[in-house]
């Protein structure tokens, strides 16, 4: 019995946020017998998860090609989803088709972000460090929530919440790059973490390798202070869209994290928790505007 196994997009398993306009599939095949092998392969790619390949049918193709066989279907867009199964021939003449995989573009091009980078007030030094900013925004959820994603990045790093749950298991993130360059942005279904009436978007940022300490290096490698870049889109049942991205109605305030930086650490004072500060009802009037930043046209990737 010949099965299919291990299908991945860009080299994952059902990616979100994919920005290669080819991306490259994978798949594996699973047999018992010794000598199984593909000797031809179909790839067929639909907008609908049962639906006729109305992107790419490849036909058949005669190849043991399994790794990094790149899409050559109709042209994607911003937030598409597509559903892709693989059909193999093996030595024998037998057809094994997979289950229907997916992949979803991310945003392409920068006119797809509404909002603004935003951040605190305070800059440190090329020693000194700043309290890291918390930033805010509530929002009202009114309807049926059919889908809803939360695409974010950041110059430095960000540890992003919903109604006081994490986003996503990721750390240190968006990483480093040359940020004179391209920054990382993520992408999460937080589809689950909504709930109707009330909600709060929150973010807490760190210097990271942007402002942060690099090796011996002084802090402000690339520039002072870190800054957040955020865009939450929910798509309602009944077809409404609404974005909440990051613009001058978030508030901003410095709390309990007195300093982070990779190789200094990080000093915590307890007194100054905020308690639920990221939920729903937590009163923010105290709370600060944040300060918007111009953007500098670095890549979004």
């Amino acid at each position: 019995m010949v099965k299919l196994t291990s299908l991945t997009c860009e080299h994952r398993s059902d990616p979100l946020g994919i920005d290669i306009t080819q991306p490259r599939l994978c798949w594996q095949l699973l047999a018992e017998r010794r000598g199984a092998r593909q000797t031809a392969y179909q790839l067929l790619v639909s907008s609908t998860p049962d639906g006729v390949a109305d992107l790419w049918d490849s036909g058949r193709v005669d190849s043991c090609q399994s790794v990094d066989v790149v899409y050559q279907g109709a042209a994607l867009t911003s937030r598409q989803r597509c559903w892709w199964r693989v059909r193999v021939w093996d030595e024998l003449g037998e057809v094994v088709t997979s289950e229907p995989n997916w992949w979803e573009m991310g945003l392409l091009t920068r006119s797809d972000w509404r909002g603004a980078w935003i951040g605190g007030p305070l800059v440190g030094g090329p020693v000194t460090t700043i309290p890291c900013p918390y930033l805010r925004r509530g929002f009202t959820v009114a309807g049926e929530v059919a889908t809803a994603r939360l695409y974010v990045a950041s110059l430095g790093l960000h540890d992003c919440t919903l109604n006081g749950q994490s986003v996503g298991e990721d750390v240190l993130s968006s990483g480093w790059t040359d940020f004179n360059l391209r920054v990382r942005y993520q992408v999460y279904d937080i589809a689950n973490l909504l709930k109707s009436g009330g909600n709060a978007l929150g973010a807490i940022l760190g210097d990271g390798w942007y402002c942060g300490h690099t090796g011996w290096n002084p802090r402000q490698e690339y520039s002072d202070p870190a800054r957040l870049l955020a865009q939450l889109e929910i798509n309602y049942r009944d077809g409404r869209q609404e974005i909440i991205s990051t613009d001058s109605a978030w508030r901003c305030t410095y709390g309990p994290l007195l300093g982070s930086d990779l190789m200094n650490g990080e000093s915590y004072d307890a007194r100054l928790e905020m308690t639920g500060w990221d939920s729903p009802d937590f009163d923010d009037t105290p709370w600060c505007p944040v300060k918007t930043f111009t953007d500098t046209g670095v890549a979004l990737v």
